[in-house]
């Protein structure tokens, strides 16, 4: 009788154990199906802060650094404006309307932005690192057919005054604009009243005006007894305490439409 068969069992087992570590190894060495792929995944295109106005709030971009307004959202697309620091009409802060956002991986967050520049519906596209984006929640609007304005927060009316409008020879211009600067008077008691309001609005009839580009503001006045009345160049004329509060509560950038 023959006492050497347990000798290939020994063998197999030998084998089935070098098999199954082989196996394990290669099980380590192989990336799994979630979490390699997790580890190995570009990142994400980031997430815009702002977007386009809503009825409850808006977004404001105070230009940080020169640049330049593009056609589309990429450092290649055509330029269209070159944008300060200082806005166009006194040089204070040049603060814009955020009106759209974009965001890829390849080209970063954009913001598309309400220029100041005519046409009345002028826009172009900024990155992100040149602005910086602020929230308000105030939004003006006027209507030029009852000559009343309305100051609304959140969404909701804070007050409602009766103004002045643009002549039928020099029509207040109607759409959605946006403030641009708001310039404390020296002499509040005089034609512009307590507070110039800059829109970025034009007149649709005036390249110029008393020596500037055809910007139409909001502003004060030193003759109330118009107020009601279509007698303006195109700016809104407010009462000069309505100026004042809006002047020291609403920033540059928030919305104005302007109504028929």
């Amino acid at each position: 009788m023959r006492t050497g068969t347990p000798r290939p069992r020994v063998r197999i087992a030998v084998m089935v154990a070098s098999l199954a570590l082989a196996s394990t190894a290669t099980a380590l060495a192989a990336p799994s199906s979630g979490g390699g792929q997790a580890a190995t995944a570009t990142t994400s295109a980031p997430r815009p802060i702002a977007s386009r106005p809503t009825t409850k709030e808006a977004w404001t971009a105070r230009v940080i650094l020169p640049v330049n307004a593009r056609s589309a959202p990429q450092a290649s697309a055509r330029k269209i404006a070159k944008l300060s620091t200082a806005a166009p009409y006194d040089g204070g802060p040049h603060v814009l309307l955020v009106v759209g956002a974009r965001s890829t991986k390849a080209d970063g967050v954009w913001y598309r932005v309400l220029l100041t520049s005519r046409p009345n519906t002028a826009a172009g596209w900024v990155p992100d690192e040149a602005v910086q984006v602020a929230r308000t929640p105030y939004r003006v609007v006027v209507n030029l057919g009852t000559r009343r304005l309305q100051l609304l927060k959140a969404g909701k009316a804070v007050g409602s005054w009766t103004v002045a409008v643009g002549s039928p020879a020099n029509p207040t211009p109607t759409g959605r604009f946006a403030i641009s600067e708001v310039v404390r008077q020296a002499k509040p008691n005089g034609f512009y009243g307590t507070y110039i309001i800059t829109l970025s609005a034009h007149s649709l009839n005036l390249s110029e005006f008393d020596g500037g580009d055809g910007r139409v503001a909001l502003h004060g006045t030193n003759r109330a007894s118009l107020l009601g009345q279509a007698v303006s160049h195109g700016c809104v004329r407010l009462s000069n305490p309505v100026a004042t509060k809006i002047g020291r509560t609403v920033p540059p950038g928030s919305p104005v439409d302007i109504l028929n």
